[in-house]
């Protein structure tokens, strides 16, 4: 540590105690604070600035007028009255032709049309087929590169602005119409006119309050969501409560399981041998038969005996199968060939123990004639024995199969039952979180539906008792009353139909200006150009001879005692940057310590990352932070936000330094958010870790290399 703090002091002597090397310190540290003061200066309200560009706009409208109208419209001419009174453009009045070319030529950063039909358009409000009303947008996208995107957004205003203007225009000059209607109310054509209009806004008024009550539905939605989370919450606490014992139970479930897969297996097995012990018996029974009535007329007695001893055991079988039946059936194979298979078998074996019987009589009785007798129990057993093998093969091939995969699938249980176990603590945890989180979320949406739905009902309101007074204006007939209704301020009526909701904007974390949105961007890049500016202006090596004085010290105190320099320059570097954007520029800071803080370590880090890769490749080294450095100009999502970027930009962002320290000073500018200012900033701390393994253990191996890359640049006589 001794020889390590030696160095470093003898290195700020050495840069300190000359008048060029302070020079060239001074130009580090300025060099950085200069690149970023003048791109926010730049950068601080381009917005604000938009009235300078110039807009073109040409009038084509014809107007419009009719038979059934005695007054001449042009709302295009009451359009570019009201764009003269509008200073967010610098708006230049021409002809079609010249504002086409003005754009063409960059004269004009866009021009806006006006139709030769857009008077008429409008007017189609009060017929059945509305045409809506259009206007040709034109913008030079060559200009420059922002120059489409800024033009676009304050067209965008204006157009919102225009909007307005058009229906209020529409609206005002409708009802003057109406107005100068009305005394001409006895015509029919008038009062088909009129009726429309009211129409018109009787749907618009039902509309709004169509939309209040859809959004008060959203909010008892809400509410349900909120009470459910509610009951969800105290559902969670009663199964975390449980967890223990869930984990017991599922245990023994898990042995249970394994004893149903074991019977499984051997269940498939033993019906398969059943079934061919059985055809094998059907086949004994046959030969017997034909001994029993071949000794029939010897010892009759002894023979039927034997035939129904036969009958019954037959009779016994078609019991048996009958309950293998029973329990395909319970198992959702009624309808599977095996099954009908065993039911003709049952129904052959009953047949075939009748038989037996009836043969057995006949024995007794006429011992001389069973020759038809015996050709029917034959066919007989012959029709049970192909019945069984018949089954036997169904059932191997179909349900057998299924039974194995039953046994594999409870197998599989067991085990997941096992891991279910041990997770099931966990999630309730994890969601017991998130219903939390989410409640609060609700809240404030509920708030927001709350108020939107009001003033939609409100405006709907108004529209309606509109349409209704006017309804029985024109029902009445009574001129006084349709003047009465419409009033003389149409104007006043025009500007409430033309905006009937107002739109309140709340910023989360509000920035005051373009330029402190900007500033986090263009402090840390130059501070990691800075960085390697000061490598290329600053040795990493020591001399033989300085090290000779200290002691000759290992490689990692070299290491370590040479950065020091290179962090004073950093820190030096960040501070006159930050501290320079705070007092000079005024860029916001919610937290003005936590902004300097935000850039201090990033700078360090910028500095340190430089100085290793550079003390660990050499000039190889340098072309690696530059590589990085045109990563990080884009992947850093400092202008543009990530999710605009493409795919693989947004891979790589998390992995960028700059990325993290850019969203630490964000959240000093604008307010913290959970802690994401220390997560960024610990973030930021853990790049420095592989630096460090590759400056004190990785670098060792690598000097050989170097060594030979730095003789074979020698050899060029140009680079080195």
């Amino acid at each position: 540590m001794k020889a390590m703090w030696r160095l470093f002091v003898g290195d700020v002597r050495r840069i300190t105690s000359n008048v060029v090397s302070v020079i060239i310190v001074i130009g580090l540290v300025a060099i950085p604070s200069l690149f970023a003061w003048f791109n926010i200066a730049a950068s601080w309200d381009p917005f604000d600035n938009v009235k300078n560009m110039k807009f073109a706009v040409a009038n084509t409208d014809e107007g419009y007028q009719s038979d059934l109208i005695p007054v001449k419209i042009s709302v295009g001419d009451q359009v570019v009255n009201a764009l003269r009174a509008n200073s967010q453009l610098d708006w230049t009045f021409t002809t079609k032709s010249e504002a086409i070319e003005g754009t063409k030529s960059g004269e004009y950063y866009a021009a806006i049309i006006i139709p030769k039909t857009f008077s008429a358009d409008m007017m189609t409000f009060f017929s059945d087929d509305v045409e809506h009303a259009q206007l040709t947008y034109l913008r030079n996208e060559k200009k420059s590169a922002l120059s489409a995107n800024i033009t676009g957004q304050g067209a965008d205003e204006v157009a919102n602005e225009i909007n307005t203007t058009f229906a209020q225009t529409m609206t005002s000059t409708a009802l003057d119409i109406i107005s100068s209607l009305a005394d001409q109310l006895s015509d029919p054509d008038a009062q088909t006119m009129l009726a429309r209009f009211n129409t018109n806004i009787s749907d618009f008024a039902t509309q709004l309050t169509g939309a209040a009550d859809t959004l008060d539905t959203i909010g008892t939605l809400v509410d349900s969501a909120d009470d459910l989370l509610d009951s969800s919450a105290t559902l969670l606490e009663q199964t975390s409560q449980a967890a223990t014992d869930t984990h017991e139970q599922l245990s023994d479930a898990k042995q249970g399981i394994t004893s149903v897969a074991d019977a499984l297996d051997g269940s498939a097995s033993t019906v398969t041998s059943s079934l061919e012990a059985s055809a094998d018996s059907l086949n004994s029974v046959s030969n017997s038969i034909d001994a029993l009535f071949d000794d029939a007329a010897d010892n009759a007695s002894t023979a039927a005996q034997a035939l129904r001893s036969q009958a019954d055991t037959v009779a016994t079988q078609a019991q048996s199968y009958q309950s293998i039946l029973t329990a395909l059936q319970n198992a959702g194979y009624a309808d599977s060939t095996a099954a009908q298979a065993i039911t003709r078998a049952i129904d052959q074996l009953n047949s075939l123990s009748t038989a037996l019987d009836g043969a057995a009589d006949q024995v007794e009785s006429s011992a001389s004639d069973t020759a038809a007798q015996r050709e029917q129990v034959q066919q007989l057993i012959t029709q049970a024995t192909d019945s069984i093998g018949s089954a036997k093969q169904d059932f191997n091939d179909s349900i057998a199969p299924q039974i194995s995969q039953l046994s594999t699938t409870v197998s599989d249980a067991s085990s997941l039952l096992a891991d279910d176990a041990s997770q099931l603590t966990q999630t309730l945890e994890q969601l017991d979180d998130t219903a939390s989180s989410a409640e609060s979320q609700l809240a404030d949406m509920r708030e927001i539906l709350d108020s939107t739905a009001s003033q939609l009902r409100t405006a709907g309101g108004k529209l309606a008792d509109f349409n209704t007074n006017l309804s029985q204006a024109l029902n009445s007939g009574d001129m006084s009353q349709v003047r009465e209704v419409l009033g003389d301020d149409t104007e006043t009526l025009a500007a409430s139909l033309a905006a009937p909701v107002t739109l309140t904007r709340k910023a989360v974390y509000p920035v005051e200006n373009f330029g402190s949105s900007m500033t986090p961007y263009y402090t840390f890049i130059p501070l990691w150009t800075a960085s390697i500016l000061i490598l290329l202006s600053v040795k990493t090596t020591v001399s033989r001879r300085r090290r000779e004085e200290l002691g000759d010290p290992s490689p990692n105190q070299l290491f370590l005692g040479r950065f020091g320099v290179f962090a004073v320059i950093s820190l030096l570097q960040s501070t006159v940057s930050c501290a320079g954007s705070l007092l000079f520029l005024r860029v916001q800071a919610v937290h003005p310590l936590l902004f300097m803080l935000s850039g201090w370590v990033g700078g360090l880090l910028f500095a340190f990352i430089m100085y290793t890769l550079v003390v660990s490749f050499g000039n190889i080294g340098k072309a690696i932070g530059m590589l990085l450095l045109v990563f990080q100009v884009s992947g850093s999502a400092g202008s543009y936000p990530i999710q605009v970027l493409p795919d693989f930009m947004q891979v790589i962002s998390p992995f960028l330094p700059i990325t993290h320290a850019i969203r630490a000073m964000r959240a000093a500018i604008a307010g913290i958010y959970q802690n994401d200012f220390w997560v960024e900033i610990g973030i930021l701390l853990a790049f420095s870790l592989p630096f460090l393994l590759l400056g004190l253990v990785l670098r060792k191996p690598l000097t050989g290399l170097n060594r030979w890359i730095s003789e074979q640049l020698e050899r060029t006589k140009l680079i080195g």
